[in-house]
């Protein structure tokens, strides 16, 4: 396989027969996903999508719009795309791969057979509140923290802050500005995940998912907040590895 700085590959111990494709939310890493090798399918290869400015990409010029983001990464996926594979987005990580869905089918290449998505709301929902990618910097954390799943360390430390700001600030621009009811309407099932107390977006903003695709819809809603994903991975990975079975 040709290897690529966007992707980080992490097979089972049998032949792959699908890839599974796993998106960071905003300020988020490829590393968060690793420990999802052992729940998943032996025979699902797990592909961590490592994106500019964060981890061992740290330093890279960051990508703050969507289009861009799409163009960079489409051409790194389609040397992968020989076997079928499915998406993996949370949060900013389901708008790139439901955009990157789209464009996959748009270039006549081959779609996703199952796109799963997370914490984000469905292309027909208007954000609700204020952007906060433009503002100042202790206005930024402060909305930040009341996300969750910031480290209490980067937070409370002033150099941290500095370090990580640059990059989590982008991200929050490309998933605030990026225009997602134009997109053509896929065909492969769209699983979605929520957290029954999030605020952005609520569980009810994940209903219009099932108008973006002609496919099966499916909707599953957790205790917790935006990162409800902390304490429901299991039950997440489960569905997954469920529906990727199906697949076969």
């Amino acid at each position: 396989m040709e290897s690529s700085k966007w992707f980080v590959t992490v097979s089972g111990q049998v032949p792959a027969r699908m890839r599974l494709f796993c998106f960071p939310f905003a300020g988020g890493g490829a590393s968060f996903y690793r420990s999802w090798r052992a729940s998943l399918p032996d025979d699902v290869e797990l592909v961590l999508v490592c994106l500019p400015g964060r981890e061992q990409r740290f330093g890279e010029t960051l990508i703050d719009t969507i289009d861009v983001m799409v163009a960079e990464i489409s051409n790194a996926t389609l040397p992968l795309t020989d076997k079928p594979y499915a998406f993996f987005g949370y949060s900013m990580g389901a708008i790139i791969s439901h955009h990157l869905a789209c464009q996959m089918v748009l270039d006549g290449a081959q779609g996703p057979e199952h796109l799963f998505l997370a914490a984000r709301r469905s292309p027909d929902c208007a954000m609700t509140r204020e952007p906060l990618h433009n503002l100042s910097s202790a206005a930024f954390w402060q909305e930040v923290a009341k996300y969750g799943g910031t480290p209490t360390e980067i937070l409370e430390n002033a150099e941290y802050r500095d370090l990580f700001e640059g990059p989590l600030r982008s991200d929050f621009k490309l998933s605030e500005t990026a225009v997602s009811d134009d997109l053509p309407k896929l065909s492969c099932p769209i699983t979605v995940f929520g957290g029954v107390d999030d605020r952005s977006p609520v569980p009810e903003q994940l209903d219009g998912w099932r108008d973006a695709t002609t496919g099966h819809f499916a909707k599953h809603v957790y205790s917790g907040g935006h990162f409800f994903i902390t304490d429901h991975g299991d039950a997440v990975t489960s569905v997954i590895s469920l529906a990727l079975a199906l697949e076969a």
